[in-house]
């Protein structure tokens, strides 16, 4: 006999504002079938994200978001030593509710609750960094986790273990606390930056 594991019910509450703040943010995304190569997400020069916007979604009490990514040689690039070791964006999610989010200051959900993995070019290494960049009540977490080669598919891993209250990147030991009793979601999408835009087209291959 198959047991089946029941999960606690997490209540959320959405102001109206914020509610159609996230069907803006899902309406603009492109769907993947309109999309003649659908696995590769394009950031245009001097753009921080794809325009309209790619793999992002609403989702309700994830419990991993995950994708095999590949970063072409258009992902090594130089934007000088003070941003150089700013992290960019490739999957995540941020968590929405009424808990501690005051949507009169124009702070996306994300960077208030949310879980993402950066990346960024290593020069010394001539690799990609791969890296844990989460928020928890407004406070930014990042560390690097590890590396990946230019041009090799690369499974990404984010977990959220509810019960523990911890967010778990890439098969880390080092995890990251939250505190929050959120269980609506959304995914975010590749994004570059930190401070600076794109210095050229960025190519990622995204499969989910």
């Amino acid at each position: 006999m198959q047991l089946v594991k029941k999960l606690p019910i997490r209540h959320f509450t959405i102001t109206t504002p914020l509610f159609i703040g996230l069907l803006m943010l899902v309406n603009s995304c492109i769907p993947d079938f309109l999309v003649s190569d659908p696995d590769w997400v394009v950031i245009e020069a001097g753009d921080h994200e794809p325009l309209p916007k790619r793999k992002v979604g609403i989702v309700i009490s994830p419990e991993e978001v995950s994708a095999t990514v590949t970063f072409d040689s258009t992902c090594i690039y130089d934007i000088g030593a003070v941003d150089a070791d700013d992290w960019n964006k490739v999957i995540g999610l941020g968590f929405v509710g009424s808990q501690n989010q005051d949507v009169t200051t124009g702070i996306p959900p994300h960077q208030i609750d949310g879980a993402r993995i950066g990346w960024r070019w290593n020069p010394q290494r001539q690799r990609i960094d791969l890296g844990a960049y989460a928020y928890v009540e407004g406070k930014r977490i990042d560390f690097k986790v590890a590396e990946a080669f230019i041009n090799v598919p690369t499974k990404l891993t984010i977990r959220i273990d509810y019960n523990r209250k911890v967010y778990q990147f890439l098969g880390a030991q080092q995890t990251v606390p939250f505190t929050h009793n959120k269980s609506f979601a959304y995914k975010t999408g590749l994004y570059f930056g930190g401070n600076q835009p794109a210095p050229h087209k960025i190519r990622v291959k995204i499969v989910d």
